[in-house]
């Protein structure tokens, strides 16, 4: 990931600014612009939307930078992903104060999370409407704007991240920021079987109907060397397992009852990726 700093210094070089303009744009001394660029010191949080409109940059991007700033994430298997996809997944995270915001919407919307493990939520394709159960002197206290930005972020992330799962991580860290990418392998398996990018989840259909899709399949890569399945039984199995990824490849029938499977670039890279999980 690039870091901040630089980020800042080439999206100004793109749309033609100077440190100078940049400066008189963002109503700070010539000297901030350049502590921001060379990583001295960072933008504070609240100017981050006046530098996406200055910059010409989605606000989602510049954010997803401002608290990446170069960091890796070991954990991840980026690799499983498309370019689409990973801009999502970098914008999947949680601050403690909106953490607190989902909780309110769980204890006053208790009726509807109760069912969000079996199905989508009543009140997930219009979140705004759960609002009104919000007590007034919490959105009295935060400000309605703030709430209702809160509102439209949460929205957002629930697309991609299923309310009961962000429960569940939510609980076993209540106090830090929650970021997809900094969770540990067993987590993320547990998120990919959601398959959130897929159609049928997009739908409304929820996650996988055969079980854990993904720490099934990451067993059984793991362990993989080469597999020969009699088609009479297992390859059904086989074709369940394997179906939309491209993690595998026939490679020959040598009879009516054998197929031969063979793992692909990408299948071992997942490999290596799960090795250290079982």
């Amino acid at each position: 990931m690039i870091k901040f700093s630089e980020y800042i210094k080439q999206k100004r070089t793109e749309v033609g600014l100077t440190q100078d303009d940049l400066s008189e744009l963002m109503e700070v001394s010539l000297n901030t612009v350049q502590n921001w660029e060379s990583g001295r010191t960072s933008i504070k949080k609240e100017r981050l939307s006046k530098l996406a409109e200055v910059l010409k940059v989605d606000y989602s991007e510049l954010e997803a930078v401002f608290y990446d700033d170069g960091e890796n994430y070991p954990n991840f298997p980026f690799f499983m992903f498309n370019d689409e996809q990973i801009n999502i997944i970098n914008t999947l995270r949680l601050t403690p104060e909106l953490k607190e915001f989902i909780m309110l919407l769980r204890i006053y919307n208790a009726d509807n999370w109760n069912m969000a493990s079996q199905k989508r939520m009543e009140w997930y394709e219009g979140i705004m409407s759960s609002l009104r159960k919000i007590p007034f002197k919490y959105t009295e206290d935060k400000g309605v704007f703030k709430v209702y930005e809160f509102g439209l972020q949460v929205d957002r992330f629930f697309k991609y991240v299923p309310p009961a799962f962000c429960f569940e991580m939510i609980r076993a860290n209540p106090n830090t920021n929650f970021d997809i990418r900094k969770l540990d392998k067993k987590e993320i398996l547990k998120w990919m079987d959601y398959r959130v990018f897929h159609e049928s989840y997009r739908r409304g259909y929820g996650s996988n109907p055969y079980g854990s899709y993904y720490g099934e399949l990451s067993r059984t890569i793991a362990n993989f060397t080469e597999e020969t399945v009699k088609s009479s039984y297992n390859s059904s199995y086989y074709s369940d397992l394997y179906r939309d990824t491209e993690l595998y490849q026939v490679v020959s029938n040598a009879s009516n009852r054998n197929t031969t499977y063979q793992l692909t670039e990408k299948g071992k890279q997942f490999k290596e990726w799960c090795k250290d999980i079982y």
